[in-house]
């Protein structure tokens, strides 16, 4: 004889695993637009940052020694300045230029009233 399924009950199932899958990824889109912002680690590769003095007022965000050298390259790169490492490329040029269109991207969605909402309904 065949079996009888209740209904509600599967559908409450299929409800709770929908909620709790939006409230996972919820999490994961907060955790990955908060990556780069702790002032004590760099925001490009992640080490901790160890400030002997303040950092340089035109770093938009903060960079461990190394990184701080590169995004300085960089910007002397971008202002007309030649490479100062082989590695200094048209290639890492891009990579520079990309991942901070990626940060601004990430401050943007961060003050959009989609991400609040976001916060709001799926972080209590």
């Amino acid at each position: 004889m065949a079996e009888v399924i209740d209904l509600q009950r599967r559908k409450s199932k299929e409800r709770r695993i929908a909620e709790g899958r939006a409230r996972r990824r919820a999490q994961a889109v907060a955790s990955s637009l908060s990556c780069g912002l702790c002032p004590r680690r760099c925001a490009h590769c992640g080490m901790a940052v160890e400030y002997s003095a303040p950092p340089p007022a035109d770093a938009p965000y903060p960079f461990c020694e190394v990184c701080q050298e590169e995004y300085e390259a960089f910007r002397r790169r971008e202002q007309g300045g030649e490479p100062e490492a082989f590695w200094h490329t048209d290639e890492w040029a891009e990579a520079w230029r990309t991942w901070l269109a990626h940060m601004r991207a990430g401050a943007a969605f961060r003050s959009s009233p989609a991400f609040l909402k976001l916060m709001e309904e799926h972080l209590e």
